[in-house]
């Protein structure tokens, strides 16, 4: 599988460490719950992304190291999970390209909501039994605040658990992955963003640019606590600050991964 070969040929000791926990967490979550109810909230971010094929990578491994599947199995190498979506009016347009380009890449069976947030989940988990969801949250997300790699929803919510993979990366692990892979990301990225929240709160970052209208691209920002620093202050209620959390970087009770950072 070309992303575990890729982190174990080329990304350093670190990288792999964080990698392989990641891995892990997703092996247990399909363990643990049937592959029918469990979804990936997917919203076109870095972290977002990096989920996408540590997915692949976890579910690969998973059904190969059974002895369930053909290795060269498309469907098996892309992890055709139940991928959702929770568009925004003030999306980035770029954004909205780069989910659809991606899905329709990976085969990932996509459903699009746009209802209010909550309303949204409510009746998603009616529909669909859904025992776990898989979200791109990390340790200083503004909503991140007391989750674990498994973390169950909050009071007032739907139940599930909320998988968090890639919890303890860091603003340069999610770079090092992305590059070490070499897999595409949005393409604003490039642009200066370095966390991208809505059309209304987000601008390029300041410490990428030369005092000029040029920005370097995101990964060139050596001091990661400065990931933010395009986003407004007050809260947007948008993409990068609504996963299925309980409070901080996604300031509802239980935001499905819409923080995209």
């Amino acid at each position: 599988m070309e992303i575990d070969a890729a982190v174990r040929s080329s990304g350093g000791p670190a990288l792999r460490a964080k990698y392989d926990s990641a891995v892990y967490a997703v092996q247990r979550a399909f363990a643990l719950y049937p592959f029918e109810e469990i979804a990936f909230s997917f919203n076109g971010g870095k972290d977002s992304t990096v989920l996408l094929h540590v997915l692949r990578a976890g579910y690969y491994l998973h059904i190969t190291s059974s002895g369930n599947g053909d290795q060269t199995d498309r469907s098996i190498q892309n992890c055709p999970i139940r991928t959702h979506y929770f568009e925004d009016p003030a999306e980035f347009p770029e954004i909205t390209s780069f989910i659809y380009d991606t899905v329709s890449t990976y085969g990932l069976p996509l459903e699009v909501i746009r209802t209010n947030f909550k309303s949204g989940l409510e009746a998603l988990l009616k529909e669909k039994p859904t025992k776990a969801i898989f979200l791109g949250t990390r340790n200083g997300d503004p909503n991140a605040v007391g989750q674990e790699q498994f973390t169950p929803s909050s009071p007032g919510w739907p139940p599930f658990m909320r998988v968090n993979p890639i919890l303890d990366w860091s603003y340069r692990d999610v770079w090092d992955f992305l590059l070490t892979c070499k897999v595409k990301y949005c393409c604003l990225y490039d642009q200066g963003y370095t966390s991208i929240g809505s059309i209304h709160d987000t601008v390029p970052n300041a410490r990428l640019s030369d005092g000029s209208n040029v920005f370097k691209p995101a990964y060139m920002l050596s001091d990661g606590a400065l990931e933010r620093a395009g986003r407004a202050n007050k809260p947007s209620g948008r993409k990068e600050n609504r996963s299925v959390a309980s409070s901080a970087d996604r300031a509802e009770p239980l935001q499905l991964h819409r923080s995209r950072l």
